[in-house]
């Protein structure tokens, strides 16, 4: 009876300290995605409050039109190629992380160092396309939306100075990665923080005009390009560049604990600093092109619904 009982005691220690040890290895994985979540649930919560109890117009439209989505990806075949590939590519480079021990930390420096070079270079070609949109000052930004991008910039801000901090600072690195590495990713990854969320609250407020915008639809695929790489960088800051281990200089400079307790408050602001862009370019994609929503003397839903309505009682009193 007794050496069932230790069997059965040694089994469950042995099943606790499985679980412990999966529990410390996705710990790091699964706090950036519980900040994340929470943001969202904000986010969620506060539209559900803020359009409780407001009516919409009825719509004459059958039910079959009201539920048809469409969406016109008109001038972004290249940068859906580009932006693509290099979202495979970024993914591919993750392996390396989970099979290297030292120069997993290489790999996934210079993976982070052509993703802001290149996210870089694409933010300023969209600023050049996307200037000459007409600007309208008084556009509807949602204000919710401009509150939350401004946080998480702060939030990657953070966590960039402090990681550029520790890379100036600190004294005879004992790791082998190039200090030149960390210094140009530190101040990369601030100058594209600050020109990307420039160029996202400046094109919320702008739209296409004239014929030729519509047709051309300028920026668009820089764009597109531009959506996914921010995609490709939260997916490898959430399983790879945010993670203690691979910031050996950070480490070696404020020390393990403090360095953890920054990366606490600043990682998941930063994480979700590109999910969220990503949301916004998606809006900008789709609604900076759309020509039927402006005010500029084009029709919008609810009277093109109701001139549909006019036209069809039209139609059927010329039959009778």
């Amino acid at each position: 009876m007794s050496a069932t009982t230790q069997s059965g005691t040694g089994l469950n220690r042995n099943t606790l300290d499985i679980i412990k040890r999966i529990e410390s290895a996705v710990n790091v994985y699964l706090y950036p995605c519980l900040i994340e979540y929470s943001l969202i649930s904000l986010t969620i919560f506060f539209l559900m409050w803020r359009n409780v109890g407001k009516t919409r117009e009825p719509s004459f439209l059958r039910f079959g039109d009201r539920h048809i989505f469409t969406v016109n990806c008109a001038r972004a075949s290249r940068g859906l190629l580009i932006g693509g590939i290099i979202l495979l590519l970024t993914i591919l480079t993750l392996i390396p992380t989970y099979l290297l021990d030292n120069d997993a930390i290489t790999v996934t420096h210079i993976t982070e160092l052509v993703l802001l070079i290149v996210s870089l270079f694409i933010v300023c070609m969209s600023f050049m396309h996307t200037t000459k949109l007409y600007h309208n000052p008084n556009g509807h930004v949602d204000a919710f939306d401009r509150v939350l991008i401004l946080i998480t910039t702060f939030g990657d801000f953070a966590y960039s100075f402090f990681g550029l901090f520790a890379s100036i600072f600190v004294v005879r690195p004992k790791n082998e990665l190039p200090i030149g590495i960390e210094i140009s990713i530190g101040f990369l990854a601030i100058l594209q923080t600050f020109l990307q969320t420039g160029f996202i609250l400046d094109t919320l407020k702008r739209h296409v005009k004239t014929k030729i915008e519509i047709r051309n639809k300028p920026g668009r695929e820089t764009i597109t390009a531009l959506l996914l790489i921010n995609l490709a960088i939260w997916l490898h800051d959430s399983l790879s560049a945010k993670k203690v281990r691979l910031n050996p200089i950070q480490v070696e400079y404020y020390d393990a604990g403090t360095w953890a307790i920054i990366q606490a408050f600043t990682s998941p602001l930063s994480i979700f600093y590109r999910f969220h862009s990503s949301v916004c370019l998606a809006d900008i994609w789709q609604e900076v092109y759309n020509d039927n929503g402006n005010n500029d003397g084009r029709r919008s839903i609810g009277q093109y619904e109701r001139q549909r309505s006019l036209n069809m009682n039209d139609i059927q009193d010329s039959e009778h």
